[in-house]
């Protein structure tokens, strides 16, 4: 599911610019800011994940579903998560200008498009712009070499992970039953 999310928002993204600013070639990739391989151009949009998180609000409760009339299954609860996405311009210094252009484009992309919608899965995801203080940016752009570089970070709302997995089979206990003692 995370993968869907981040390639469908960088998918849009990417052919939101690419229509913004006449582009031919892609301009936005996943990819790590300090990717400085030949694999992505020099002056891209990066897309990448920096934190996931586990929302608690709702709390935790384990599912119960009933599979006879006599028994029950007990899944493990399913987990509300959020993931939090690094949108950079990365241009080359020469190119600072440039770069806030794009930055600008990606601003209004994420202002228009706050709930992404994927293809086959439902529901859509709520994007929202967070704000960091400016000593916990430099501790990002720490952690990514130092290098700053015009960016964003957003917030993917409520992902639901549930497998399902069975993690305990039950007999029922009836009304009948508690009358005559059985104990099971």
């Amino acid at each position: 599911m995370i993968y869907k999310i981040i390639y469908s928002l960088n998918q849009q993204l990417n052919d939101y610019l690419k229509s913004c600013f006449r582009l031919t070639e892609d301009i936005a990739y996943v990819s790590s800011v300090k990717d400085n391989t030949s694999t992505f151009p020099a002056n891209r949009v990066s897309v990448s994940i920096i934190n996931i998180e586990r929302e608690l609000v709702g709390g935790i409760a384990y599912g119960r579903q009933n599979v006879s009339g006599t028994q029950s299954r007990k899944t493990a609860p399913g987990w509300q998560i959020n993931l939090y996405a690094l949108i950079a311009a990365v241009f080359s210094e020469k190119q600072y200008k440039e770069s806030l252009q794009i930055m600008s484009g990606i601003l209004t992309f994420i202002q228009k498009s706050n709930l992404l919608f994927i293809q086959g899965v439902s529901p859509s995801f709520s994007i929202e712009p967070i704000n960091l203080s400016l000593q916990e940016l430099s501790n990002l752009w720490s952690i990514f070499g130092g290098s700053y570089y015009p960016s964003l970070i957003c917030k993917i709302r409520l992902i639901t992970i549930n497998e399902q997995e069975i993690t305990d089979l039950s007999t029922l206990v009836n009304q009948a039953d508690t009358k005559a003692g059985v104990k099971r």
